[in-house]
């Protein structure tokens, strides 16, 4: 499936992991760590402390981002199961159609919830309840993008729907540097 918002990094930790162990002994006291990006949407990052006995004592705050991926990855993975999206518009075009949704699904209850006895209460998705917090606000997207083009999609997408969003990798920004200082959009860049 390449819409997966509901899936939670924080059910995947290893809180034995020796990696932890390792960023602790290089300075390393908090991480973020979410799902890969051979989804479209692909889950929920959360942020740890690399100490603890259990995940629970590890979690700072969860959910911190919700990733959405653009490019290379999402197209390879389904291009190989011959399943859409194999293009990149049609990344776009499934990313559009879920926060679509999710709109929809927020104005549903809104409406359910300014008027109980007229309007209809929607059936609970948990999907759409996550992507209804990246349209309120409350949870920013990463995007994972490295061409300029894929990277231009995503602040286009985030402004149409008003998203919170930092860039991740953006190995092309180099190309547009311009156009992100212009649209204020936060990038992280790497690994080099």
């Amino acid at each position: 499936d390449p819409v997966t918002p509901q899936l939670r990094a924080i059910d995947g930790v290893y809180h034995a992991d020796r990696s932890f162990e390792e960023a602790r002994e290089n300075g390393v006291t908090t991480v973020v760590t979410g799902p890969g990006s051979a989804n479209v949407i692909g889950g929920q990052f959360t942020a740890l402390k690399t100490y603890g006995r259990r995940v629970e004592e590890m979690s700072l705050k969860d959910p911190v981002a919700v990733k959405i991926a653009f490019g290379e990855n999402p197209k390879t993975v389904y291009n190989e199961k011959k399943q859409m999206p194999t293009t990149r518009m049609a990344i776009a075009a499934i990313l559009r159609e879920n926060l679509m949704k999710a709109r929809e699904y927020k104005k549903q209850l809104e409406d359910y919830e300014k008027d109980l006895e007229n309007n209809d209460k929607p059936e609970f998705d948990l999907k759409m309840e996550v992507l209804k917090k990246v349209l309120d606000g409350e949870v920013p997207v990463k995007a994972h993008a490295h061409r300029a083009d894929d990277i231009l999609t995503a602040i286009r997408i985030a402004k149409e729907f008003g998203i919170r969003m930092s860039i991740e990798h953006c190995t092309e920004g180099h190309l547009i540097t311009d156009i992100l200082a212009e649209e204020k959009v936060p990038v992280i860049v790497g690994p080099l």
